[in-house]
């Protein structure tokens, strides 16, 4: 009552004040200046939107239903749930019913023997309270509900977390797929290469150096293979994890990769949109639940007023008449006096524990908008990336069509031939790689700003259309 306004909670200018007010490199990303979204889309709904994958919705239904983090998340829900009513329930008093009953029987070796028998049957009631004088009752549930408010906000980022590294992995297994096809081809491609080189060899043809080229270029392959293979295995038993399956619900050598989105709504993002990310939005309460611990510390050193109160009466009784009321009234005002070490030094230690709160909330928005900067870049440096090995794949392309020609008119060997083969699959392979860095990119890109790249709900905009 006295103390109500000692929780001081930051505000989020106070916050962001360290923080510049835009970002720098989300202007390198390609943005629609004509038209502005009218209702944001879901997080699971915006990665839909991001790259339109039927296979990719599906497994994040999957994940979502399946993912033992998020159920994990959901018990520490009901856990801080259940914290807060019983925060809530110690401010308000507490009513105790009590039934007694007793019966005794006495004998006394006296001539004559003497008995006696007695007994009592009494129903009564025993109320106590704490009146909140100074608050910490309030303060202690206070901090419960910005305790369970984090763990709401750590479940959405779970989501979203969850939603990206299943995306991450999808397209990181479809890159191994592609690209084990193609180095299953060069590794025919630099046998038939060696064997040639051989025989020139042995015929005097070519220098012996050659043979140790060759050899050396199928060995390579020979390891990459193995290393794709590997890699391939521990991302799709990653999924599965992820997934919490046994099987995954697609065949992959099936899939047909999505294309890159080509338009998103960044342009008018200010950098307060890093308080909007789940995991902020998490730190922020639990800096509030900190706050409130701080001033429920605070509270402690001051008196506590406890009011109790008993009522009890008799049923039934061969001592007393049956029907007599009792009833008590009494209240307390206890204080440390001596010895108040605990006390004060708690009150310090939760002070210290609210200043690292806040340093840890400062690291995470700097963290965030560094993740945000970084992602913005890497979004439109892998775009280039992949424009130049289209370019590459399009002139080896050009260039195997030509040497294919003049190869079946007898103008160059098969050594030739077979090398011409792999460095075309060379680049296709690293426009593949090009094409799901790219789309990776975006993926971060969702995850640093926390599942809102400002996308349009397309159901919610049809019915505001209607």
């Amino acid at each position: 009552m006295f103390f109500g306004c000692a929780a001081n909670l930051p505000k989020d200018s106070e916050i962001t004040q360290a923080l510049p007010q835009t970002f720098q490199n989300t202007a390198l990303i390609s943005v629609d200046m004509e038209s502005q979204p009218l209702a944001k889309a879901s997080p699971i709904e915006q990665m839909n939107l991001l790259f339109n994958d039927s296979t990719l919705a599906n497994l994040f239904e999957i994940a979502l239903g399946n993912n033992l983090d998020l159920q994990i998340m959901n018990t520490r829900i009901l856990q801080a749930k259940a914290q807060l009513k019983s925060a809530w329930g110690a401010i308000f008093p507490s009513v105790d019913g009590s039934v007694n009953a007793n019966e005794s029987h006495t004998r006394t070796n006296t001539i004559p023997i003497q008995k006696t028998q007695s007994y009592t049957s009494a129903v009564g009631a025993t109320l106590s309270w704490e009146v909140d004088l100074f608050g910490r009752l309030q303060y202690a549930k206070n901090a419960k509900a910005s305790l369970y408010e984090k763990s709401l906000q750590d479940l959405e980022n779970a989501k979203i977390t969850l939603l990206g590294d299943v995306a991450i992995l999808y397209f990181t297994l479809l890159e191994s797929s592609c690209n084990l096809i193609l180095t299953q081809e060069n590794i025919v491609h630099y046998q038939d290469a060696l064997e040639l080189t051989r025989l020139k060899v042995e015929n005097g043809l070519l220098d012996s150096t050659e043979l140790f080229e060759k050899q050396d270029l199928l060995t390579n392959e020979q390891n990459t293979l193995e290393s794709l293979k590997s890699a391939f295995e521990e991302n799709k038993n990653a999924l599965l994890i992820l997934l919490d399956t046994l099987e995954l619900p697609f065949v992959v050598e099936s899939q047909i990769s999505p294309n890159a989105p080509t338009k998103l709504h960044l342009d008018s993002m200010p950098a307060n949109v890093l308080l909007a990310r789940p995991d902020i939005r998490a730190a922020l309460f639990s800096l509030y639940a900190q706050s409130y611990t701080k001033a429920n510390a605070k509270a402690s050193l001051f008196p506590v007023l406890s009011i109790s109160a008993n009522l009890n009466e008799i049923l039934d009784s061969n001592a007393q008449a049956s029907g007599n009321l009792a009833w008590q009234f009494a209240s307390s005002l206890t204080a440390p006096i001596l010895n108040r070490t605990q006390l004060t030094q708690n009150y310090f230690l939760q002070d210290a524990l609210l200043k690292e709160s806040y340093l840890t909330l400062q690291k995470s928005l700097k963290n965030a908008l560094s993740e945000i900067e970084n992602t913005s870049f890497n979004v439109k440096s892998t775009e280039l990336q992949l424009q130049n090995s289209q370019k590459r794949a399009k002139n080896a392309q050009s260039y195997f069509e030509f040497s294919s020609s003049r190869y079946f008119v007898g103008l160059i060997d098969n050594l030739e031939y077979a090398l011409n083969a792999a460095a075309f699959n060379n680049a296709q392979k690293s426009l593949n790689t090009a094409k799901f860095e790219n789309l990776k990119a975006f993926v971060l890109l969702y995850k640093a700003f926390g599942g809102d790249l400002n996308l349009i709900s397309t159901t919610k905009h049809l019915i505001n259309k209607e």
